[in-house]
């Protein structure tokens, strides 16, 4: 876990590595590579994707593409910023107003599942890329520390209260077990197509499994 001093960077604040420049907004070519990108990662996986492909779908040329990119990997890096801001907002939903704390998990956790339904070729590319590259790798710990730290933060403060169980488990270890379960249950609901009542199950066993955990 990332120190409380260390001043990691935030995830509009990282330059992709591999980025021939920092983006300009409204720059349709690079935003046609990355979104090039996404439609093959639903179709094919990341290892038979090509340079041509990301340039032909791009409606560019292959020299072309190495203004924007030097490669496939750093395409997807790209890619992974504007997914994993999305996935940070989309797991923070706003509670229904005046909801009981089954309904604030419950959305929580569809929210969450929704994403991964449909982000999830994306988000399963990342996984061989975050252990071979070290900026990546460092971004993704900034979105999942960041993510962490405001599970336990709310978990604390539920124990404070005295509405909820007592440690132990610390605050902080039983946001970081709850966090993995959430991840493989997105990872595995991910390859489930189309979203089946099984999915929905699962919506169910986790908020469950969240609710017994927190107030027992």
């Amino acid at each position: 876990m990332a120190q409380p001093d260390k001043q990691l960077p935030q995830p509009g604040q990282l330059q992709q590595p591999g980025r021939r420049r920092r983006p300009r907004k409204g720059d349709e070519k690079e935003a046609a590579i990355v979104q090039t990108a996404w439609r093959l990662l639903s179709q094919q996986s990341l290892s038979t994707i090509t340079i041509d492909q990301l340039a032909s779908g791009a409606g560019i040329s292959r020299p072309t593409f190495y203004f924007y990119f030097d490669s496939r990997e750093a395409v997807i890096r790209a890619l992974a910023a504007q997914v994993a801001e999305e996935l940070r907002q989309q797991a923070k939903p706003a509670p229904p107003p005046g909801g009981t704390a089954e309904e604030v998990i419950r959305q929580g956790v569809q929210s969450y599942l929704d994403r991964w339904r449909k982000q999830g070729p994306i988000l399963r590319a990342m996984v061989p890329l975050y252990e071979a590259d070290p900026k990546l790798r460092e971004f993704w710990d900034t979105i999942s520390e960041e993510f962490i730290g405001e599970l336990a933060a709310s978990i604390e403060a539920q124990r404070q209260a005295g509405r909820s169980k007592p440690a132990p488990p610390s605050s902080s270890n039983l946001a970081h077990a709850l966090a993995a379960m959430m991840w493989r249950a997105g990872y595995e609901l991910s390859l489930d197509r189309p979203w089946t009542k099984d999915s929905e199950a699962m919506v169910q066993t986790l908020t469950t499994i969240q609710l017994r955990a927190i107030f027992g």
